[in-house]
């Protein structure tokens, strides 16, 4: 079929998609063909059969739309009905991530032993991230469609991966803090990345706008903090590496007379 070009193929794919229509319009083709001929008799009976196909054929293309339109407005109210705790959920995601950067940069400082007088005084409920109450178990979650279920999924998996890191590895013993938030600020990441899907998906811009202008969008706000912890870390990485070189120099052992030892002689 093609090497007849492309119409051929879109007749056939329509046909399938229409098997009334198709049929119908083959019957009318028939009754057109057998009016001049002695079959001129059948031809009304051809037309009539054509015809009522073809109202077939609209009755199942109204119903068609009909179910598009209300699976359309369904998938939309359960946008709606989850946008308000999913917002709440990404901000205080937000937070955690902000909160963490300031705890990273403070224990850069202990690790390499410089004195930060302004140290950060959060607790671990400060870094514990909000759960969904009505994710899964409310039945608008069967109505959304598969795309915004696998995101709403993904961020809220993320949150849990969150949770149980605070939760398990908050000052435990023989860990440095300058790992913790380092792994916290890689975990709220990871969480605030599933957001911003989860932002474009349920239009959480229009349904959910800041109480201020001044504030920016959520969208805005939640890439200004990556940049910026993405730019500290950077720095104080720099600073860890300059550490430990320094260190490492300081640790080597010294030769006084600033000559060579002995060396094997060659046989």
């Amino acid at each position: 079929m093609d090497e007849f070009g492309p119409l051929p193929k879109l007749a056939w794919n329509f046909v399938r998609k229409n098997p009334h229509m198709g049929l119908a319009v083959l019957l009318f083709m028939v009754g057109i063909v057998a009016l001049p001929t002695k079959l001129a008799i059948i031809s009304g009976a051809l037309f009539g059969a054509g015809a009522s196909l073809l109202g077939a054929w609209i009755n199942e293309l109204n119903a068609r739309r009909s179910k598009a339109e209300e699976k359309a407005r369904t998938e939309s109210d359960a946008r709606r009905y989850f946008a308000a705790e999913l917002n709440r959920t990404i901000q205080r995601v937000l937070y955690i991530h902000e909160r963490a950067c300031p705890n990273y940069m403070a224990a850069v400082d202990e690790y390499i032993s410089v004195e930060n007088k302004a140290k950060p005084n959060d607790l671990q409920a400060d870094f514990l991230p909000e759960m969904p109450v009505l994710y899964p178990s409310a039945p608008q979650f069967r109505e959304l469609s598969g795309d915004d279920a696998t995101a709403l999924i993904a961020f809220y998996d993320s949150l849990h991966a969150l949770e149980s890191f605070v939760t398990n590895w908050w000052q435990r013993e023989g860990q440095l803090p300058l790992n913790i938030f380092n792994q916290m600020l890689h975990l709220s990441e990871r969480s605030l990345t599933f957001a911003l899907v989860c932002i474009q998906r349920f239009d959480l811009e229009k349904l959910c706008p800041p109480p201020y202008a001044a504030w920016g969008t959520l969208t805005s706000r939640i890439e200004r903090s990556l940049s910026f912890a993405k730019e500290m870390l950077e720095k104080h990485i720099a600073r860890i590496e300059a550490h430990h070189k320094q260190s490492n120099h300081s640790t080597q052992p010294a030769n006084p007379s600033g000559r060579r030892g002995p060396t094997r002689r060659h046989q």
